[in-house]
């Protein structure tokens, strides 16, 4: 080992890219505005928020952390088979629902975060430093270090910004010359409000542990019910296109009421409300593309919300900043951190994982009406027919179901390009047929009981 890391921000991403160097470098050392031993930060996003922490995640946190998960599991973690145990309302109707490997961590983010903190900042070799980054130092040949409020510098080798959505490593950067990178963003203006509850026994049917009434086109109000951790569970009053809810709990009920399905609804009048709903909102999805700059500024790369934030309801951020961590990983264990070609190599490496899951939230969020694509195509109607049919088959054909379950929780669409199932979207779409007809208020059969 040689060579040091500075890893700016001390979110996921950022105690993920700092367990990821720890085995290739000397010091790591992360900086963060806050103390990084409090296990309430005040400037982390969604901070109370029920978080799902998917299997490409669990992959990637894993090989870094090994043990991570029943770490997580220990503190209280539910693990859940999301695809046979979570009941699915859309606009197609109820996803099909099937055994899968696809096992889903939901616990809360303090609880999460913290588990994870504790796991990094034991590496002997990682420290902590409270402090707010106003700049970095260096030049255009490369990035050596950052300033701090007060005019401390820290330097390093290389230099990793896990500052998230409102970071402003391009400000810091244009000081050297270098050009800001372009921006993709799909504003679909998100707004949720969560509250954690207690649940009486008997609310769900056999082998159903949550309830997803997701909003669509169609229906700009949605609703959900997921166990979050220790015993406890989160109600959330989901929105699309400043569809936003109210965090009174009057409000807050009529919202879920108004979801596509009512059944959310009903298990939070059976509630005890542990907590009052707390209200968040996000503009959309917003992609930096620092792969794609004519020079990338050696030692320096951005990593997390830094690189791509996404629509939260979907749950895939902290999934894939992990594997970006892990990709990191391996990149930095071929050169180490003195290669100056380092950072671009590590930064391109992200582009398919970040890519395929773009690409997945753009399919579904830029047909919101009104949704603003800023330098984002919108999908063209063959991807579009194809998508439908996709989502209808999956409501009764247990292989799609799995498929396309499987490409959410792990980033891989390879399953949906399997000839079998290219044969049975073709035969659909051809044969011009709709799901039969489901009723929202009762959650059907499992359509594979048992597991493989």
């Amino acid at each position: 080992m040689n060579g040091s890391a500075l890893v700016l921000g001390g979110s996921i991403a950022g105690l993920l890219a700092a367990a990821a160097l720890s085995p290739h470098v000397e010091t790591v050392t992360l900086v963060d505005r806050e103390d990084l031993l409090e296990p309430n930060r005040r400037g982390v996003p969604q901070g109370t928020q029920v978080h799902a922490l998917l299997g490409a995640g669990q992959r990637a946190m894993a090989a870094l952390l090994p043990g991570i998960v029943d770490d997580l599991v220990t503190a209280g973690g539910r693990l859940v088979d999301s695809p046979h145990e979570v009941a699915i309302y859309g606009a197609q109707g109820w996803a099909g629902r099937v055994p899968s490997e696809a096992h889903v961590v939901f616990m809360r983010r303090p609880v999460l975060e913290t588990v994870v903190r504790r796991r990094v900042l034991a590496l002997p070799n990682v420290r902590a430093v409270s402090g707010v980054v106003t700049g970095l130092t260096g030049s255009s040949d490369r990035i050596t270090g950052a300033t701090l409020q007060g005019g401390s510098t820290l330097a390093a080798d290389l230099i990793v910004d896990a500052t998230g959505r409102n970071s402003k490593a391009a400000e810091w950067l244009a000081e050297f010359g270098c050009p800001a990178p372009a921006t993709k963003e799909l504003r679909s203006y998100v707004g949720y409000a969560t509250a954690t509850v207690r649940l009486p026994d008997g609310v769900f049917p056999p082998g159903v542990v949550g309830i997803l009434s997701h909003p669509h086109p169609g229906a700009l109000r949605g609703s959900a019910v997921v166990p979050c951790d220790n015993g406890l569970y989160q109600v959330a009053a989901l929105g699309m296109m400043k569809a936003d809810p109210p965090k009174d709990r009057e409000g807050f009920q009529s919202h879920l009421e108004a979801a596509p399905s009512r059944l959310v609804a009903e298990v939070a009048a059976k509630a005890e409300f542990v907590e009052e709903p707390t209200v968040y909102k996000v503009r959309g999805s917003l992609r930096r593309m620092w792969e794609d700059l004519p020079a990338h500024p050696p030692g320096f790369l951005a990593i997390g919300d830094a690189v791509m934030s996404f629509n939260p309801l979907y749950g895939q951020g902290m999934s894939v900043a992990a594997s970006e961590a892990r990709i990191l990983h391996d990149e930095v264990g071929r050169t180490g951190v003195a290669d100056p070609g380092l950072a671009g190599r590590a930064q391109a490496a992200f582009t398919p994982v970040v890519d395929t899951v773009f690409h997945m939230v753009v399919s579904t969020d830029a047909h919101y009406p009104g949704a603003e694509l800023v330098g984002v195509t919108a999908p063209d109607p063959e991807a579009v027919t194809s998508g439908r049919a996709l989502s209808q088959l999956a409501t009764e054909d247990p292989e799609v179901a799995l498929a396309l379950k499987t490409a959410g929780h792990f980033f891989d669409t390879a399953p949906l390009r399997s000839p079998g199932i290219a044969q049975k979207v073709a035969a659909w779409i051809a044969d011009g047929r709709t799901p039969a007809a489901q009723d929202p208020t009762v959650i059907p059969p499992a359509l594979i009981e048992t597991p493989r």
